[in-house]
């Protein structure tokens, strides 16, 4: 009996029979998870993503989405599109990595109806940003560039005469886009593609500024 109550026994015991007591409390630990899961109550739903940061104006493509589950309580109202259906459409602002896609991020459709054929939308983020709280679509703006490098020999040019302003999101109610400036600054436009290629190229290089013009011009 002295010998069974020497202290340190139960220790001995214990350290004689860890490894299977260890597998015993993984396997319950996992049991608890699973049955855990088995009666959550949470509802979940499929969304897209963006994989990387994507840029106002990029074609989204599967380089750059993925699927993905998530709370359907997390989701704005009016579920996301699919994948399948996001393919080939055009950005309106910039998201970052691990961002949903909401169809209200997209250029709108029907935006380009009745326009010439080859006719495009590009985002343009004026240097000045007062001028976007006057423009409203269908108003036509004229496209500016400048450039502040000392070694830039021309002065501004300009780059569209007459641009139909297609969409603006400055509604309080398309909080989605974002919560930055940067992401609510954005004129779409309507141009050929000559014309879209000369704001990218500009925009990446210097500074656009937007007038407003008659749109008999």
């Amino acid at each position: 009996m002295r010998r069974r109550l020497k202290p340190g026994g139960l220790y001995r015991r214990v350290r004689r029979f860890r490894i299977p007591l260890a597998a015993v409390l993984a396997v319950c630990a996992g049991l608890a998870a699973l049955l855990a899961g088995e009666h959550s109550d949470t509802e979940t739903t499929a969304a897209v993503r963006v994989t990387t940061d994507v840029a106002a104006g990029e074609v989204l493509s599967t380089a750059v989405l993925e699927e993905t589950e998530i709370d359907a309580a997390a989701v704005p109202e009016g579920q996301p599109a699919p994948l399948e259906d996001l393919l080939g459409e055009t950005l309106a602002v910039a998201l970052p990595a691990g961002a949903l896609v909401h169809h209200t991020q997209l250029v709108g459709p029907g935006l380009l109806e009745g326009y010439p054929p080859g006719t495009v939308a590009v985002p343009v983020r004026p240097s000045d940003t007062a001028i976007i709280g006057l423009l409203t679509p269908g108003q036509r703006v004229a496209v500016t560039a400048s450039s502040d490098a000392p070694e830039a020999q021309e002065g501004p040019q300009r780059i569209a005469e007459a641009a139909p302003v297609l969409w603006i999101p400055q509604d309080e109610s398309e909080n989605w886009l974002g919560t930055s400036s940067q992401d609510r600054n954005v004129v779409i436009l309507a141009v050929d593609s000559a014309t879209a290629a000369q704001i990218a190229e500009a925009g990446h290089s210097g500074r656009l500024h937007l007038s407003l013009v008659s749109s008999s011009e």
